[in-house]
């Protein structure tokens, strides 16, 4: 469940002088000020107390520090577009273009555009699960798939419920860059822990997750590696 109070967007500038948006929430057990880059965007975090300087000061501290983040690129504009796959696809209600990957098909009687992304995200993930656990010799067959909107994860993996829990905007990334999630969270079936007989397993089945989680953490949806096979 999203806890956040949308509180509106404030642009700035950056040193190149290019112009950039931040979206501002409230969090009611949020008590200071926090700032997150995630899935494209830069989000503060400010309580009842937090000043509009302070705000801006946070924002131009954090563009000084991750200068390599992608910050203005949402996984979804709605009516506009929406990333899926490492793809830019454009919002269309034409059921002729249901099965064109230019478009995101969304039906004129859906409300709400996310609810079709979660469901087009959990028809991909479900087999998706089950494949690679398969590679990993893994059966996952049992687990339970869940998505949801989360704040300080991507995934998570709780072995002794049998269930995965992903972050629905993953489905921006290209297959090779979720898979690496992916992979993660299934290697918490051998491992709890990260330690280093996790990520031994981890590398073992994605030998580039480093490279592949620096651009999660970039925002890159379209990644920067080519002839991906898993």
């Amino acid at each position: 469940m999203d806890k956040r109070k949308y509180l509106g967007e404030r642009t700035y500038k950056d040193s190149l002088g290019e112009t950039f948006t931040v979206k501002i929430y409230h969090k009611s057990n949020n008590n200071g000020l926090s700032l997150r880059i995630v899935y494209g965007e830069m989000e503060v975090y400010c309580s009842t107390y937090s000043s509009l300087a302070s705000i801006d000061k946070i924002v131009y501290d954090a563009r000084k520090k991750y200068p390599d983040r992608i910050i203005n690129r949402p996984y979804m504009k709605p009516n506009v577009y929406a990333y899926i796959l490492g793809k830019k696809r454009y919002f269309t209600s034409d059921p002729k273009n249901q099965k064109n990957d230019t478009f995101f098909y969304v039906p004129s009687n859906v409300k709400d555009p996310v609810t079709r992304y979660k469901k087009l995200y959990l028809d991909y993930l479900k087999p998706r699960v089950i494949e690679i656990g398969k590679k990993m010799d893994r059966n996952l067959s049992n687990y339970k798939i869940r998505t949801g909107l989360f704040l300080s994860y991507y995934a998570v993996c709780f072995p002794t419920k049998m269930q995965f829990k992903f972050d629905y905007r993953l489905f921006a990334y290209k297959p090779e860059i979720s898979d690496a999630i992916i992979i993660h969270e299934i290697a918490h079936t051998y491992e709890i822990h990260h330690n280093d007989r996790f990520y031994t397993i981890v590398k073992l089945y994605c030998p580039n997750y480093d490279e592949l989680e620096k651009e999660i953490n970039q925002g890159r949806f379209e990644g920067r590696i080519d002839n991906y096979v898993f």
